[in-house]
């Protein structure tokens, strides 16, 4: 009996280990960097694997960026952080091609790694392709197509695979790095600035920075493999196999700082009229309660109601304040009651703890946020101090 399980559990390893097949000594393996595009899903770049044997007629790109935008219930997936990302394998010729046809560049890092550690990583990845493993939890900052490129050849080279920092001549925060890559799409980056919490304003180091694939490659690119006692540059070439221009494409939008600041001046002007005029305009207050409340409950809900692990701990709640949906309506009323006043109060404190949160660098906001904090405040002041119990008349 004993025999016999023995003799299966060797058949069995035989065969697990025959389903890949043997790499040749000419196989090479790659790292691929795509270069950012004009859409709001491709500003950051893209990364793919390459695994290249001429012997076996092979050469594959393993794709960990696949998803379907038309499966039912993505978005709300996606923002409730549960959005599973799939990986797939198919020619390179068409993965490159598809990206040329986008003008955006690719480049090619070939690894420096001997036949054995090449199988290694073929292997994994042909297992990884398999439909019961091929899906993979998704996340932005932790684990993506970028992270897998840092990630996959590490489990097979352990601590001989060295990430090296000394060409990182500025200190950099998550959030920093997504402002560096987002600066062609203003109202995305806005809307990334106010989803995260302040997790994402810690420094990144080298690894962590390979998130992106930009960082990926530069990464790479400095990074040794301790062999026999020394270290050897972990790229043994680097090919650029397709250049584009796409940088000197700068996309023009209406800036929110632009926006903002103008909402921001005919609200304060409002406000000077009000003071003047001794009238409280009740529809503006309604609308700056009602939007700052509803954007307050989005960043609580993301804070609270999702599996996100970056947009915890968020400090926007000290502007969007979730409480504001409710006492719009209270707003609204010809006769407000007294205890508006010591809300509006409350609302000016949290502004002035807002502006030490930035100043220390709890959390940092976006820049495009200081005209609409200078509104809020003036607004918030002058219901305070008259609008809500110093004046008599009542406007529309």
């Amino acid at each position: 009996m004993k025999l016999n399980l023995l003799l299966l559990g060797l058949l069995f390893s035989l065969n697990l280990s025959a389903q890949f097949a043997q790499l040749s000594e000419d196989a090479e393996v790659s790292l691929i960097t795509v270069g950012p595009g004009p859409t709001l899903v491709d500003c950051f770049g893209h990364s793919a694997l390459r695994v290249k044997d001429p012997a076996l007629n092979l050469d594959k790109a393993y794709n960990y960026g696949i998803f379907d935008t038309t499966e039912s219930g993505f978005y709300l997936r996606f923002a409730a952080g549960t959005q599973q990302y799939m990986v797939a394998a198919y020619e390179f010729i068409r993965f490159f091609d598809n990206y040329r046809s986008q003008n955006r560049w690719v480049t090619e890092q070939v690894l420096n790694i001997n036949l054995e550690e090449k199988q290694a990583i073929f292997e994994f990845l042909e297992n990884n392709i398999l439909p019961q493993n091929r899906l993979y939890l998704y996340d932005q900052f932790f684990d993506n197509c970028a992270t897998k490129l840092r990630d996959i050849p590490k489990s097979v080279l352990g601590d001989r695979l060295v990430f090296n920092d000394d060409h990182i001549s500025e200190e950099a925060t998550y959030r920093d790095l997504v402002d560096e890559n987002s600066f062609n799409h203003p109202w995305m980056d806005l809307g990334i600035d106010i989803g995260l919490g302040n997790v994402v304003d810690r420094k990144a180091d080298v690894e962590a920075r390979m998130y992106l694939p930009d960082y990926v490659l530069s990464g790479y690119n400095h990074a040794t493999i301790k062999r026999n006692g020394q270290e050897v540059p972990a790229i043994k070439a680097t090919k650029q196999l397709f250049e584009s221009d796409y940088y000197e494409q700068k996309q023009e939008k209406l800036s929110p700082t632009l926006l903002f600041s103008v909402i921001a001046l005919i609200v304060i002007i409002l406000t000077v009229k009000d003071w003047l005029t001794k009238k409280r305009s009740r529809w503006l207050d309604f609308t700056l309660f009602f939007i700052t409340g509803l954007i307050g409950l989005i960043v609580l809900l993301l804070w609270v109601a999702t599996h996100h692990t970056t947009t915890i701990n968020n400090l926007n709640v000290l502007w969007a304040f979730a409480p504001n949906l409710i006492i719009a309506f209270f707003m609204v009323k010809k006769e407000p009651k007294k205890w508006l006043m010591v809300y509006a109060r409350f609302l000016v404190i949290l502004l002035i703890a807002m502006t030490f949160v930035w100043i220390g660098k709890l959390q940092v906001y976006n820049t495009a946020l200081i005209p609409m904090m200078i509104m809020l405040t003036v607004r918030y002041v002058y219901l305070w101090q008259k609008g809500l119990g110093g004046t008599r008349k009542r406007a529309f």
